[in-house]
């Protein structure tokens, strides 16, 4: 099979989704958008922002039947100013508001849902700012990929990493590698956490970790197959697990100690349990302060 060839898991991105929320971070994050949108080559790129509820007038008031209609007005006005003065590239745009009369996070979660939207980028400041945030339960419970952009990282996506236990619900992450890296010409680094819980049962010795890691190798070239690759055309970097780290810790510090560009994670689970697989790596992602995009890829 030609390696480029797609499986059934493999989903294109149509509609990219840009949450701007009209501070000093949306410039760099339009720019960004224009960086991944050269990449994936989505067919539309739209550029949202939410007005929160409590932001707007009493709405009993007289003085201001229309004030939900001026307001949105005068954002998108604002926001196509700073959409022309900062996305060059040549892929249709536009802009869209809403207001979040109970929740923002929730408006743009049924946005997400109502549009289709296949990625949606989400800015990250340093520190309290991105705390105080609707980013955290947009990125757990929105039915799309997620890519988390911190303030001023590099344009830029090499070399790739690609996490994932390189099983059926893995392929679309290293698929979305995969058409990353032949379109930018990245360098993919697949990369392999072993489950500590595993590898150490029943005994904590070196030879049960070795044979362990040994299955996720045999596993790894099964998995290859399929694309006509192997391992000693694209060697996969196996690690074991360390109980006293997060996943996503684990995953950031291996990116960064090889000066990675993105970080492309396959993720699993419900986004509404907050121990599943997914729900973790998007909280510890979206709190974690980072130089490294993220990009969080869910089952389809």
């Amino acid at each position: 099979m030609d390696k480029n060839a797609p499986s059934k898991a493999y989903q294109p991105i149509d509609t990219m989704l840009v949450c701007l929320d009209l501070t000093q971070m949306d410039p760099f994050l339009i720019r960004y958008a224009g960086f991944m949108a050269n990449l994936l080559a989505p067919r539309t790129v739209t550029f949202l922002h939410v007005i929160q509820a409590y932001d707007l007038p009493d709405r009993g008031q007289k003085n201001f039947p229309d004030v939900d209609s001026e307001l949105q007005d005068i954002v998108r006005e604002n926001m196509n100013q700073s959409v022309k003065a900062n996305f060059k590239e040549k892929i249709q745009w536009k802009v869209a508001t809403g207001v979040g009369h109970e929740d923002a996070a929730m408006e743009i979660i049924r946005y997400i849902k109502d549009n289709a939207a296949d990625i949606t980028l989400i800015g990250q400041k340093p520190g309290q700012d991105r705390r105080a945030r609707y980013g955290k339960k947009v990125s757990a419970e929105a039915a799309c990929d997620i890519l988390f952009v911190p303030r001023d990282a590099a344009r830029r996506v090499d070399p790739l990493v690609c996490v994932s236990d390189f099983s059926e619900a893995g392929t679309r992450v290293f698929e979305r590698a995969l058409d990353i890296t032949n379109t930018s010409g990245a360098r993919l680094l697949p990369y392999f956490i072993t489950d500590p819980t595993r590898a150490y049962f029943p005994a904590t010795t070196n030879r049960s970790t070795q044979k362990y890691k040994a299955n996720c190798r045999k596993t790894y070239e099964t998995f290859l197959k399929p694309y006509g690759l192997n391992p000693q055309s694209l060697p996969c970097l196996i690690e074991s697990g360390d109980p006293t780290k997060s996943e996503a810790q684990i995953i950031y510090a291996a990116a960064e100690k090889r000066d990675a560009g993105l970080i492309l994670v396959g993720a699993r689970g419900s986004t509404r349990i907050p121990t599943s697989h997914l729900g973790n790596l998007c909280e510890s992602f979206h709190l974690m302060e980072k130089q490294i995009p993220v990009m969080i890829v869910k089952q389809a």
